[in-house]
């Protein structure tokens, strides 16, 4: 008789990881903050010499110094101390892609996180910067730390976007653009294209420097004042771009704003909505559903919203399937049966066990070539379009 598969024991050990993930955050925050990385990339290997350098205790910088190199960070060698890939390539002030002032955003919010069990006890903010008064003051210090995620995103928006159609771009609105990460990867790309920024004054002053710093400053014009309250005009704008704007507006106001930016467009215009989107059901990624917790702490009505929302939204708002949408759903959906396939294979017979997430995520990504519009009709659609030429 055939004897049942033991079944693997449970350990707390992903309990212990989330709750010491807080002390790894910190110690990365402290070694980029004091720019080991950076200092370790001079050639300052020793802890003595690289105390020296960021003019810190010996004693500290020693064990600051080791927990990195336990976090993966950094290498040690004897008393010499190196960059591992990832410090090299992504901590190292001055480089193309450095993520730096994405510590400046973890400790931006840092403090609220802290009253998390008392705001979903009264369902009330800590700090609701999605009101006027609040976001004057928060939005200056948060843009141009999150620029080097949204930029990167956007370089990727931009390389999704066939030629063809890019060349028909000539007139962009930056809604809320913060220090504008979104539009500028696409006045790289557009040599011709100008660029209309809507934001407060406070913050537009940011996305000037950026623009001078990224050279396409003579390419933008700006429109200071509540997002809530500015007419973005009828018929002017050949892209619109809501870039990480729709969380902290809410459901009511997001509604609006695509709204709004529809009436915007020019006919055959396009919108693009950069966000944190989870599933249909909200049960994954991670990401974007502990994202939704940072919107409960700092915003009145913020949240993160789903595909299928947004398809109502832009449905009502008179927005059409078009070309480069099926692509996108084809593309997106086909990669992660892919991804979710190999998963499950390189995982074995554990990979079909609920003790493991590859197992979730094959049934989950299966849905995303049927809900919304299959592959088929997608490929239908993108068909019908090539051959009107």
């Amino acid at each position: 008789m055939a004897q049942p598969a033991k079944q693997m024991d449970v350990t707390p050990q992903r309990i212990l990881d989330d709750l010491w993930a807080a002390r790894n955050a910190q110690a990365l925050v402290a070694g980029t903050e004091l720019d080991l990385f950076t200092h370790i990339a001079a050639g300052k290997h020793s802890a003595k010499e690289i105390a020296r350098a960021a003019k810190v205790s010996g004693r500290g910088v020693v064990m600051l110094l080791d927990a990195l190199v336990g976090l993966g960070y950094l290498n040690k060698k004897g008393d010499a101390y190196g960059l591992e890939p990832v410090s090299e390539k992504f901590l190292v002030r001055g480089g193309d892609i450095y993520l730096g002032p994405m510590v400046y955003e973890t400790k931006l919010v840092w403090e609220s996180w802290a009253h998390l069990t008392d705001v979903v006890k009264s369902g009330r903010p800590f700090k609701a910067v999605d009101l006027e008064e609040a976001g004057r003051e928060f939005f200056p210090q948060l843009v141009a730390a999150i620029f080097p995620m949204s930029y990167g995103a956007a370089r990727a928006a931009v390389a999704a976007i066939p030629e063809k159609t890019r060349k028909r771009i000539s007139r962009i609105l930056d809604v809320a653009a913060g220090a504008a990460p979104w539009s500028i990867a696409f006045a790289q790309a557009i040599p011709d294209a100008r660029v209309t920024v809507v934001d407060y004054p406070e913050v537009t002053k940011v996305a000037s420097q950026f623009t001078e710093r990224f050279g396409v400053a003579d390419r933008y014009d700006y429109i200071e004042g509540n997002l809530r309250e500015v007419d973005f005009g009828r018929n002017k704008f050949d892209l619109v771009i809501l870039g990480h704007i729709i969380h902290s507006e809410g459901e009511k106001w997001g509604k609006k704003l695509i709204k709004r930016s529809s009436r915007s467009l020019k006919e055959g215009g396009m919108l693009l909505i950069g966000e944190m989107v989870p599933n249909d059901e909200r049960t994954g990624p991670a990401l974007p559903l502990v994202f939704g917790l940072n919107m409960l702490l700092n915003t009145e009505h913020g949240n993160v919203f789903t595909m299928r929302q947004y398809r109502e939204w832009l449905k009502d708002a008179g927005f059409k399937t078009t070309q480069e949408s099926s692509m996108a759903k084809l593309y997106a959906s086909e990669v992660a049966v892919r991804c979710a396939n190999e998963s499950v294979q390189i995982h074995g017979g554990y990979g079909f066990v609920k003790d493991y997430p590859a197992e979730k995520f094959y049934r989950d990504v299966k849905l995303c070539t049927i809900g919304e519009g299959t592959s088929e009709i997608q490929r239908m659609v993108i068909a019908r379009q090539l051959l009107k030429g």
